[in-house]
């Protein structure tokens, strides 16, 4: 409480200074443009500090707006500064004199202020935006006793299904590692950019797309992560989203294209209500335990969360290091966002988007020499050498920004790493040593930053080796934890001595500035990009034997003996406890080549352990970390180490998860052996593809799959995500795996799984020869099942226009109509025009009946779905065809207050009067819900406001939550009559 309240107390302390500040200023009428800017950036700051008392006093055990703290002290003193300057003296003469002052005031320093604004100000946007996320995800527990003490079951259900679905979408949280690499920006710098004719154009317009490219090094991140906070402060009041990604080429894992999507997604429902189709989309994916695919969740982004702005800016980082198939699918997601959506990209020159963006044109990012020079001056501020180096030589300034400047070419990084290297010079001769041989590209400044680890305390530069050694070559980014853990591994040790762990500082230290760590996620990073393919060009040399020692520390880590019970505690207890446990499940794909011949006894132990060890903990992890189409983590690996051909014998060889392992990964060798010493071939694995055989098909080894149908593989077994191993193949279109199955037996109608058969998996997922194989071999192309019903309607629900003319021409039933309605709805749901066309050129009865809300119109119409109603009244659907729950089209927009849809319908002759099932009009239904725009348009289209329902007007119906008639236009009261304005309803 006391951190809060001294928070507070700045926050207040820097309002009033502002305020005296501002005061201050009439006595300046004249002032030059730099000090009216600076005034100007004044009345900025108080709508942000205002916000940030507000969430302070609302929320005081935010950790994230307390680390305001310190950089609004410092701010407050550059203020208390900048009033001393400009208080106005009593006399007339001192007041003269202070003009005076403003006039000869040093541009330098009024820069200075104006960069400590512009600091502080992005910096508040910063905090602010990641509380509003922080709050977010915390909201549901901190409102839990606000919620019960109102006991509104409702709103407390729909408030935790909000957050779960938040949760639940994706892990990626893009919104803190913009904050870590914003806080790299170096202020004044970059303002080349913004102020670019090609930015502001893009800035400006619509559905316009910014491609900025860059040799490595230039600052593209960071000037990235510049742009995302001048949109977010310029739009902080409008209607306008602001959504970024980073992408890391150690993290393609985890940033699948689906969940790349879902975490825009997840940035643009900030602050806005989630919509219907998204509730839906969680619901369905929950109850199956499945996770959505790329294009559902593309669609509820497109569709959905950009349709809430009227405009959203997208900034999508890194673009070269994305793998090349999954970049090509990202970027036809990202170019069919919609008119209003502008898209910015970086990336290294060398890849092309001319598929994409035929006439786009690159704007080449360099640092500029003032944006250098900047950087030089703030970096010699910071260090306590240069600082004192400079002090003493008053021509050393400029000596070192001229040498920097003129080294590096436009690459920032070069910079950094230069400036790095003078930091550690205890003399001035030693800078002016170094500032005459500094490289001039990266190779030769990465070759001097490893002459000075070498030139280390032996201990020193055998930590820093041991420490390069594992962020250059983990398989994912580290945390810190789990680095400090694995350097602090002993060969041959039976548990983890916490006196050898490092602080790590030491670690980041003795790297020589190639290794870094984020400020709001404790992840361990290499510097640059460019610093893997460096460190990958010299592994054979420098650090010949990194997999061996990596798996060597990690399978030791696995034999620590309190993981040798039968059983673990809580994993979450025991993870939070040993951090390096959840890296290790990666031990078997460092083993794979050389360390497998080195290690070849020590891993034996390990699979021979499996059943300790594996279960619990691994398939949390599984559940958490990975998608449901993922192989189990312990085994994530790609290729299975030969050596283990040498396990004979033991329980750990007959673990059906050996042998769904091995087959996923389509090693032969392996497979035969395990079948061969008792591997059962039918035993379940307990995932979504049960046994092997599924998984195997799902892959696409055709040779597994041989020869697990010729050991008595059980070709219908069913599973759990893909039912049998016909429709996991069909599925993924290993066209010649489906054929291979279904000659040795297979069921081709099978019912099972999330896709109710292999034809409809094939449709869903947009595999045309496998789709074409099945028809041609039987398949029933009228069978329902599975989630979307069948295999039409399920093509219909992804927009698969080939799939759907496959299945038309070969007899698919175009209006069947199950439970989950038709194949017409599903593509007017989801906005496939194309694949809408398709259906109706094909007979799809654009009037057909259905449930609850009797036609499919008026469906689109209650969901507002206003492309959908016109796509339909276009192709002939009655306006005022009646049935369902609402009677007509208009009642049931009315009722939900769609004022789009409401004037699209009466444009098309929609009857205003028309009388619903229960003797009601559209005007009753909007006054029920209190929808004024919605009351106007139908009275100024006719409506008459004396219809009677149940011997009620509609002016005079009760309101849905005891709304008050206020929100009427006045010509409506006067419909009702006086005594009904005086009962409690008016």
């Amino acid at each position: 409480m006391a951190e809060t309240l001294g928070l507070v107390a700045s926050i207040v302390q820097l309002v009033d200074t502002a305020l005296k500040a501002r005061e201050y200023v009439k006595d300046f009428l004249n002032a030059p443009q730099e000090q009216r800017r600076l005034f100007a950036d004044m009345d900025a700051l108080k709508p942000l500090l205002a916000e940030l008392q507000k969430r302070v006093s609302a929320n005081p055990s935010s950790s994230i707006l307390q680390k305001m703290a310190g950089p609004l002290t410092k701010f407050r003193a550059t203020m208390e500064h900048l009033v001393e300057t400009i208080r106005p003296a009593q006399s007339s003469w001192s007041k003269v004199s202070n003009q005076l002052t403003w006039a000869l005031w040093n541009k330098k320093e009024v820069k200075e202020y104006l960069n400590d604004f512009e600091s502080i100000k992005s910096l508040l946007n910063t905090w602010l935006v990641l509380d509003i996320w922080d709050v977010s995800r915390q909201h549901r527990r901190e409102n839990n006793d606000i919620l019960n003490s109102i006991r509104d079951a409702t709103l407390n259900q729909h408030t935790a299904e909000r957050e779960n679905i938040i949760d639940w979408m994706t892990s990626q949280n893009f919104l803190q590692r913009q904050a870590d690499i914003y806080s790299a920006w170096q202020p004044g710098t970059g303002g080349w950019l913004l102020a670019h004719p090609r930015f502001k154009n893009w800035e400006s317009g619509s559905g316009t797309t910014l491609w900025c490219n860059g040799m490595p090094g230039a600052g593209k991140t960071v000037l990235a992560s510049m742009v995302v906070n001048h949109l977010a402060v310029q739009f902080w009041n409008d209607n306008t989203g602001v959504a970024c990604m980073y992408l890391n080429h150690k993290e393609t894992e985890t940033q699948t294209p689906a969940n790349l999507l879902a975490a825009l997604w997840t940035q643009l429902v900030l602050g806005k209500p989630i919509p219907p189709a998204a509730h839906e989309l969680y619901r369905h994916h929950r109850e199956r335990r499945t996770r959505p695919s790329a294009d559902e969740l593309h669609t509820i982004l497109r569709n959905f969360a950009v349709a809430q702005y009227s405009k959203v800016y997208l900034i999508v980082d890194a673009l070269d290091e994305y793998p090349d198939e999954q970049r090509n699918f990202l970027l036809e997601k990202l170019s069919d966002m919609g008119p209003t959506v502008n898209l910015m990209i970086t990336s290294r020159p060398h890849i092309s988007l001319v598929a994409f963006f035929p006439e786009l044109k690159p704007l080449e990012i360099r640092a500029t020499e003032d944006d250098i020079g900047r950087y030089v001056d703030m970096q010699i501020q910071k260090s306590h050498r240069l600082a004192k180096h400079v002090s003493t030589r008053p021509g050393l300034r400029d000596e070192i920004r001229s040498r920097i400047v003129g080294s590096v070419d436009g690459m920032f990084l070069l910079a950094k790493l230069h400036m790095a290297s003078l930091t550690s010079k205890n003399t001035v001769k030693a800078v002016r040593d170094a500032l005459r041989q500094l490289p001039t590209d990266l190779k030769r400044t990465y070759d001097e930053a490893m002459e000075r680890i070498d030139s280390q305390a032996e201990e020193d530069r055998q930590i820093a080796q041991l420490a390069l050694t594992w962020v250059a070559n983990a398989k994912r980014p580290l945390l810190v934890a789990e680095l400090q853990e694995a350097l602090a591994i002993e060969p041959e040790t039976k548990a983890l001595d916490h006196d050898n762990i490092l602080d790590v500082d030491i670690i980041l230290s003795v790297c020589a500035g190639l290794v870094t760590v984020d400020e709001t996620i404790p992840v361990v990073r290499l510097i640059h990009y460019s610093m893997q393919s460096y460190l990958d060009s010299i592994q054979a040399e420098r650090f010949p034997n990194a997999q061996t020692e990596i798996t060597s520390r990690c399978l030791t880590y696995l034999s620590f003996e309190e993981f040798e019970g039968p059983q673990f505690p809580n994993s979450d207890t025991l993870l939070f406890e040993h951090p390096f446990l959840a890296y290790c499940h990666y031990c078997l794909l460092h083993a794979a080549g050389e360390p497998e011949n080195q290690l070849t006894d020590k891993i034996i132990k390990s699979l021979e352990a499996v059943p300790r060890w594996r279960r619990d903990l691994w398939d949390q992890m599984n559940n958490n970390l990975l998608d449901f189409n993922s192989p189990p983590l312990p085994w994530n690996y790609p290729n299975w180490p030969s050596a283990i051909p040498s396990v004979r014998g033991s329980e750990g060889i007959k673990d059906p998860a050996v042998l769904y392992v091995a087959s996923y990964y389509g090693h032969l060798p392996m497979v035969r052996l395990l079948i061969e010493n008792g591997a059962d071939v039918n035993a379940r694995d307990g995932g979504a593809l049960s046994t092997a055989l599924q998984v195997a098909s799902y892959m696409g080894h055709e040779s597994v799959v041989k020869l697990l149908i010729e050991k008595d593989g059980d070709v219908n077994a069913q599973g759990r995500q893909y039912g049998t191993a016909l429709q996991a193949a069909a599925g993924v279109g290993h066209a010649r795996v489906v054929a291979l199955l279904i000659d040795n037996g297979a069921d081709i109608n099978c019912q099972g799984g999330r896709y109710g058969t292999a034809l409809q998996a094939a449709a869903y997922r947009g595999h045309e020869a496998a789709a074409r194989l099945l028809l041609d071999r039987g398949a029933d192309i009228n069978t329902q099942g599975g989630r979307y019903g069948t295999a039409l309607r399920a093509a219909s629900y992804q927009g698969h226009d080939g799939i759907i003319l496959l299945l038309i021409q070969n007899g698919a039933d175009v209006n069947f109509h199950g439970a989950l309605g038709t194949a017409l709805e599903a593509a007017l749901y989801w906005g496939h025009h194309a694949a809408i066309r398709l259906l109706i050129d094909n007979g799809a009865d654009v009037n057909a009946q259905r449930g609850e809300y009797g036609t499919i119109l008026q469906t689109v119409s209650y969901e507002r779905n206003e492309a959908a109603v016109r796509i339909l009244l276009e192709n002939g659907a009655d306006v005022n065809r009646r049935g369902g729950k609402y009677g007509t089209a208009l009642e049931a927009a009315s009722g939900r207050g769609h004022e789009g849809v409401v004037r699209l319908l009466i444009s098309h002759g929609a009857d205003v009067n028309a009388q619903g099932s229960q003797h009601r009009t559209a005007l009753h239904a909007a006054s029920r819900g209190g929808h004024k725009a919605v009351i106007k348009l139908l009275l100024d289209a006719g409506a008459d406001a004396t219809l009677q329902e149940e011997e009620e007007s509609p002016l005079q119906v009760p309101q849905e939550e005891d709304k008050i008639i206020e929100c009427t236009p006045p010509m409506i009261r006067d419909v009702v009559p006086s005594w009904r304005r005086h009962s409690g309803h008016i």
